[in-house]
């Protein structure tokens, strides 16, 4: 069709061209052809000099070199070859000869293109993108005046719809000779925005104007403070309300449409006009079977439509009827009726909703080249489970669709004749159990026999035959053919041939071979003339440009375009990018690539307020109850700051800050992601301040300055290393641990890191994983020579996997590792007590309260962390009702261990000082799905929670050897709730 269309076009060219050439002036090419005839012609010209095109491509549509004989007929075919580019509006061809030569120039009007926009003065609502969208001006494509008029109006349309009534936007366009391209600078000027007020009500309706106010929420704050700045959705909003509000009247027929907006520029305001009809009130009366409003809305279209008629009502019914199906009424029927009463239209369901029946079984037979499992993968029909679907989840509608889906599976693997019939039975004695059968006849396959290539070289038909599924001996489908196609096209597109074409035939040779004859045209391959980037101001282009994959005599791959507006979007310091060809429907070989970005905002901002709840709680600073933590709830403030694209080169530079009533944590991160132009590199430059006490021992306060070098492998791996220098200390007045391991523990160290990440993530889905697996482990030494005062070294690993057993069952698991010691050093070079393992929570061991688990101190039982940790979790995953809520049910074991040979699986404590052994709990929990990931509450139930020596009494008493001791026990019951999943 394209090449049709071009030939067309090419015929309409050089017939104009002819027209041309023969009326010219007596002194023009037609009057004077003649004289010009034979004589040789010396030199061509163009003018202006500067042209659109490479002048080769030029001077290869105008069949006559220097050196030729003169000839009309050349030249009019000349300016026919010219027009088909699509580069110019006029062609006109100036011959002078002088001594008998003869030199051509030819006079051309270039067209003009659409380039980069921007706006400026935008008073939001509308945006600029959305002001820009309004414009409709793409990129690449020809610019006239009469387009940026357009475009002017649309964008005062829609500063009008949002109650900006005085704006004004003027265009400022600058035009590139060189390469016909036009830049536009939109200027808004916004003026004052319009306020609602009381609507002017047209119209027969029981509403009253107060009412239709209160329900159009155009007022501020329920009611008070005078009426709201108009925005469009604010308008659009306020007629859906007033139309739902009509609804709940039962005035299904009803309209609501706003007819103008009239603006007072005296008042400031707009005054609506409102078209309102309520139409005659509709009852719908349901007798057999009750249906909630919202249910009523969902089955029944004439709450769509709007409208009462016989196919609508009969739609509910069938609607009624697929509805109780799913829910197990597998015989249910549903029949209408209607009347007039009282003024108002009566429309009476009738519901015999029928005994209500289990699927039990759901049987396939006469499947032999796919299994069972393969077709239930794509079958809606379920039989009776005993969490989710009670009953099953079966309809007629859904079976027969599953047929179809089977009947498609097999057709697409050769299977032409295939049949799949079904059939729902009662098995004998169980009147209101129900079988589904499903039949498959499978027929005879047909396979592909000979497979011929024609129309392209050898070099593309080994191309060709690389990309095609569709092979001798394979099962024969269309649909197979049709993906070939798609994926041959792309790869010639991608290689500058964007007319190419792909046309297939297949031949019957028996009843179960065919032959498949395929025919590709490649058509001209086109290439890349120049990359024009606009929209630059503080980007550094050298950035943009090494993200784009095309560079001038390159072939137009349409592919590598999408792939550069990618690759440029990934910098993630562009709000827009837009790409385009230039003349796009233009006949030449080599085409400008357009890319016109915007830039984002140097400065965001984010905001979070939330809160912990947990067994977070206890006495206070001088208290030493509750070592095991008590109910408690923390309110807590993120905020933070980032300055994106410092100099230019795509950096940026983050603030970050937490506040609770347990963390206060700044931290200031610059951050390279392309480090050294690779878009495998990153480099992070960061800064940290916490004071932290989720650790009820202790309160602590850590200083740290990192540097951190980041590599990509592969998609799924992740190489990191890193260097900290850090402080951390221990506040002695917050401590709960007997005096004697204070300067064991406590003290004030200054710690020197190197050490370095291993990243695998081939989950499917980091947020809420079904398949795949995750492994992560990380490595740190802290030595004198690092400038630390403490010698140690510290390894942890972690291993998840997800599985999905069947279609709604998942099976998640994960193992974490992880060991430390100090490296050299007397027995007071211990490892600080910030610095050691603590565990147990949301997040790892369920069967404590936040980082309980592990060592505790003999005398006052707070936990004091260890050099050991190992976890086991296990989790099975299922929906509970629809697919936003779901359950888990869960076992996690394990503790933190004094050292590497204390660990052990045993499962009783030996004694109130004994803590290495390993901790039961299993529990259940809840999963309310949110587009940020799964909200969750668990509950866990630990057997075997620890029993430890506590201490009651006051930090003096605890000191001079008074207060009391007592026998005390982590809870076995805890809960935790908390964002995302555990693992």
């Amino acid at each position: 069709m394209i090449r049709r269309g071009i030939r067309c076009f090419r015929a309409a060219a050089v017939l104009v061209a002819g027209l041309i050439v023969e009326t010219q002036s007596p002194t023009g090419i037609g009057a004077a052809a003649s004289v010009f005839d034979g004589k040789r012609v010396v030199a061509i010209r163009f003018d202006p000099p500067i042209q659109p095109l490479p002048l080769t491509e030029m001077l290869e549509r105008i069949p006559l070199s220097p050196g030729d004989a003169y000839d009309g007929g050349a030249v009019r075919e000349a300016i026919a070859g010219l027009y088909t580019t699509g580069r110019f509006i006029d062609i006109i061809v100036d011959a002078q000869e002088l001594d008998g030569e003869v030199t051509l120039t030819f006079r051309t009007v270039n067209r003009w293109f659409t380039g980069g926009q921007s706006i400026t003065g935008v008073k939001e609502p509308p945006t600029a993108t959305q002001l820009l969208n309004a414009g409709r001006l793409r990129l690449g494509e020809e610019l006239t005046e009469a387009k940026v008029r357009q475009a002017v109006d649309n964008m005062t349309s829609l500063l009008f719809k949002n109650g900006l009534f005085e704006a004004k936007v003027t265009a400022d366009t600058q035009r590139n000779v060189e390469t016909e391209d036009v830049t536009i600078r939109f200027d808004v000027e916004p003026g004052r925005r319009a306020r609602f007020t009381a609507p002017i009500i047209r119209g027969q309706t029981s509403l009253t104007p107060d009412r239709v106010v209160k329900a159009s929420g155009w007022r501020k704050w329920w009611g008070l403070g005078g009426f709201q700045p108009i925005t469009e959705t604010r308008v659009e909003d306020g007629v859906s309300r007033i139309r739902r509000l009509l609804l709940k009247q039962n005035f299904l027929m009803s309209g609501v449409d706003l007819a103008g907006m009239e603006w007072k520029p005296d008042l400031g305001v707009a005054v609506p006009s409102l078209d309102i009809r309520d139409g005659p009130e509709v009852k719908l009366v349901f007798e057999g079977y009750r249906l909630s409003r919202g249910k009523q809305r969902t089955l029944i279209p004439i709450f769509q439509e709007r409208s009462v008629d016989r196919e609508l009502l009969v739609e509910g019914a069938e609607n009624i009827e697929a509805y109780l199906h799913s829910e197990g009424y597998f015989d249910a029927r549903a029949t209408f009726s209607r009347k007039q009463e009282a003024g108002a239209e009566i429309v009476r369901y009738d519901i015999d909703r029928g005994p209500r029946f289990k699927l039990t079984a759901l049987d396939i037979e006469g499947n032999n080249y796919f299994d069972d499992g393969t077709l239930r993968e794509r079958m809606a029909v379920l039989p009776a489970t005993f969490l989710r679907y009670r009953n099953g989840r079966f309809s007629e509608e859904l079976l027969a669709r599953d047929a179809a889906a089977i009947e498609a599976l097999y057709r697409s693997n050769g299977f032409l004749a295939v049949k799949v019939n079904t059939s729902v039975s009662a098995p004998e004695g169980e009147e209101l159990s129900q079988v589904a059968t499903i039949a498959v006849e499978e027929g005879p396959q047909t396979v592909t026999g000979k497979v011929e290539i024609r129309g392209i070289a050898d070099a593309d038909l080994v191309l060709a035959q690389s990309l095609l599924e569709t092979a001798e001996g394979q099962p024969f489908s269309q649909e197979g053919l049709a993906q070939d196609r798609e994926q041959v096209l792309n790869a010639f597109y991608n290689r500058g041939f964007t007319e190419a074409t792909f046309d297939w035939l297949a031949r019957r040779v028996d009843d179960t071979t065919v032959d498949v004859d395929i025919e590709i045209a490649r058509g001209q391959q086109r290439f890349v003339n120049r990359v024009l980037v606009g929209g630059l101001t503080t980007t550094d282009p050298k950035l943009v440009y090494n993200r784009i994959g095309l560079r001038p005599g390159d072939p137009l791959s349409l592919g590598e375009v999408l792939a550069s507006q990618r690759r440029l979007y990934d910098l993630g310091i562009f709000a827009r990018v837009n790409t385009g060809i230039q003349n796009p429907n233009g006949d030449e070989r080599s085409k400008n690539v357009l890319i016109e970005v915007e830039e984002s905002k140097r400065y965001s901002y984010n905001l979070g307020i939330g809160a912990q709840v947990g067994r977070i709680g206890g006495g206070n600073v001088q208290n030493f109850d509750s070592p095991a933590g008590a109910t408690g709830f923390s309110p807590r403030v993120n905020a933070g700051i980032t300055r994106n694209n410092f100099f230019g080169v795509g950096h940026s530079g983050t603030l970050q800050g937490r506040l609770s009533n347990i963390q206060q944590r700044a931290q200031l991160t610059y951050l390279a992601p392309h480090f050294r132009d690779r878009d495998d590199l990153s480099l992070a430059v960061s800064a940290l301040f916490d004071n932290s006490r989720d650790v009820r021992t202790f309160e602590s306060t850590r200083i740290e300055a990192a540097i951190q070098l980041s590599q990509r492998l592969s998609r799924a791996n992740t190489l990191q290393g890193r260097y900290i220098l850090r402080r951390v200390s221990v506040d002695e007045a917050s401590l709960k641990i007997r005096p004697e391991l204070i300067p064991l523990l406590a003290q004030p160290v200054r710690l020197g890191i190197v050490g370095g990440s291993f990243i695998q993530d081939r989950r499917d889905d980091p947020i809420d994983s079904k398949q795949g697996f995750y492994n992560s482990v990380d490595f740190a030494v802290a030595l004198g020579v690092l400038g630390s005062q403490s010698d140690f070294a510290r390894g942890l690993g972690r291993n998840s996997s997800y599985h999905s057993l069947t279609k709604n069952l998942v099976l998640a698991r994960a193992v974490t590792f992880g060991i430390q010691d100090r490296i050299r050093g007397g027995p007071l070079n211990e490892i600080p007590l910030p610095e050691r393992f603590f565990a147990g929570g949301a997040s790892s061991h369920r069967g404590f309260a936040e980082n309980q688990a592990g060592p505790r101190d003999l005398e006052t039982g707070f936990p004091i962390g260890g050099k050991a940790v190992m976890i086991f979790n296990h989790e099975l995953r299922y929906p509970l009702i629809g697919d936003s809520l779901g359950a888990v049910l869960f076992h996690d074991m394990g503790n933190v261990y004094s050292n590497f040979g204390s660990l052990s699986f045993r499962y009783g404590q030996k004694d109130v000082q004994d803590f290495d052994y390993m901790v039961q709990s299993v529990g259940v929990g809840i999963r309310y799905r949110t587009p940020i990931g799964p909200i969750r509450f668990d509950l866990a139930f630990s057997p075997n929670s620890p029993r430890f020596i506590g201490f009651e009494g006051t930090r003096e008493e605890l000191i001079s050897g008074g207060g009391m001791r007592t026998l005390q026990r982590i809870n076995q019951l805890q809960f935790h709730f908390s964002l995302g999943q555990t693992f």
